[in-house]
């Protein structure tokens, strides 16, 4: 129930879709809403379950852990050349806890991934900032991730709003271009123009 699934879908040269690929995780779980949030950049899928319970930080931890409720975690596949989808990568927070939902949000450009947590409750500002407090619920995080040459993907920035708050659930969407990459809070209160 609700562990979800995500479908890939390709097109010929006369313009025609057809089903290519049905993805599940490697873990498969009730209510890990795999699929939540999908990002695909060439040959690299990253999908968002943010119900998935592991306390796992990093990188390619124990999948299997099922001790913190609605943690989030995000998948990495990469197309091998015979079109298979496989999994190379089970990505964490830093500091996972619970109902961070992790994966709510993902975006994928190039070796770049932003992963959205708008349950994260730290009320640090700014880039990498203390991950540790608990002090504002459901401020929400994003995670910078970067892959190297050798195909391994490690964390380079946990990044906050500037004007942290309860309730914003900053990171609840991302997008990621170049350099750049853009984070919604579509509870934040401010009224302020800019």
């Amino acid at each position: 129930l609700d562990a979800g699934a995500v479908y890939l879908y390709e097109a010929n040269a006369a313009g025609n879709w057809s089903p290519a690929a049905y993805v599940k995780a490697s873990n498969p779980r009730a209510f890990d809403q795999f699929g939540t949030a999908v990002a695909l950049d060439g040959e690299l899928l990253a999908v968002g379950a943010p119900g998935q319970n592991s306390r796992a930080p990093g990188i390619n931890g124990n999948e299997l852990d099922q001790s913190m409720l609605d943690a989030g975690a995000v998948y990495v596949f990469e197309r091998a050349a015979g079109g298979q989808w496989q999994q190379v990568a089970f990505v964490k927070a830093s500091r996972p806890s619970a109902g961070d939902t992790f994966g709510a949000s993902v975006a994928l450009n190039g070796n770049l991934l932003a992963v959205g947590a708008p349950g994260q409750n730290s009320n640090a500002t700014g880039i990498n900032g203390f991950e540790q407090d608990e002090s504002r619920l459901n401020a929400g995080a994003v995670y910078l991730f970067e892959r190297n040459a050798a195909g391994l993907w490690s964390q380079i920035a946990f990044v906050k709003a500037s004007n942290t708050d309860a309730g914003d659930q900053f990171g609840g969407a991302v997008a990621a271009d170049g350099d750049t990459v853009a984070a919604g809070a579509q509870f934040e209160s401010s009224a302020s123009t800019g």
